[in-house]
């Protein structure tokens, strides 16, 4: 699928924060219509398999758990710990997908969904920088892969301040959230459970109100996405307001 956006000399989308849902919505319209037709769960795992031939397995990343994932654009021999916790050498094939086994637990069910889509959306929109195939655009040097962690510190900084690597990072994350609740049918559901529930044109949080809570809970639970991720989309379209800006009555 070609994605019609500008690019940068290394092949980087020039994405601005709007053109997520749009493109997002242009993969799901190709190969999971049931998406845009009512509010339901994406089968990520099955978009990855079907859509993209990636394989996806469960290793231990990190000694701290502070790796969460990894996409891999080539054949590479790399050592990972396996799920009985021994360290090993692998050959690693191309369009694996590689999700820390710290995950595989039913507590972090929306950890890992969230994880998994991170890294397909890393095939969808970065490959071009690395995939050896084409050589027109290439950020590899001696890594074939993107290595996902939990928490960047080099993107608290100003963006002004971003590396390409934090760039990647950084849309990876707005394209995973397109694909797991498109626009075109997150909003129209998140107003009618706003309706549903009495709340207003926007919930407010921080107040202990009872209708945010519940509002959050039910797009979870529809979306099969965390609480976090439904906040943030909520407040892409201000329909979640924070003590900051409105202060309680």
């Amino acid at each position: 699928m070609q994605i019609p956006l500008a690019q940068k000399s290394n092949g980087m989308y020039l994405f601005s924060s709007k053109d997520f849902d749009g493109v997002a919505e242009l993969v799901l319209r190709e190969y999971a219509p049931y998406m845009l037709e009512k509010a339901q769960p994406l089968d990520i795992e099955a978009l990855a398999d079907e859509a993209y031939s990636l394989t996806i397995i469960d290793r231990y990343l990190s000694g701290r758990g502070t790796v969460l994932g990894l996409i891999n654009f080539n054949d590479y021999k790399m050592e990972l710990m396996s799920l009985e916790k021994k360290v090993q050498e692998e050959i690693v094939m191309s369009g694996t997908i590689i999700i820390d086994a710290r995950l595989i637990p039913d507590e972090h069910h929306h950890r890992r969904r969230f994880t998994v889509s991170h890294e397909v959306s890393h095939w969808i929109i970065h490959r071009q920088m690395y995939y050896p195939g084409d050589r027109k655009y290439c950020l590899r040097t001696s890594d074939s892969y993107i290595m996902c962690r939990e928490a960047d510190p080099n993107r608290k900084k100003p963006r002004g301040y971003w590396s390409d690597k934090d760039w990647l990072e950084w849309q990876a994350d707005k394209f995973a959230s397109a694909m797991l609740m498109p626009a075109s049918v997150f909003y129209p559901t998140a107003q009618a459970v706003m309706k549903k529930h009495h709340a207003s044109s926007y919930i407010l949080e921080g107040c202990g109100s009872k209708d945010a809570a519940d509002v959050i809970t039910e797009l979870t639970e529809i979306f099969d996405v965390s609480r976090t991720a439904v906040r943030i989309r909520l407040k892409q379209a201000g329909y979640l307001r924070s003590v900051g800006v409105i202060m309680c009555d």
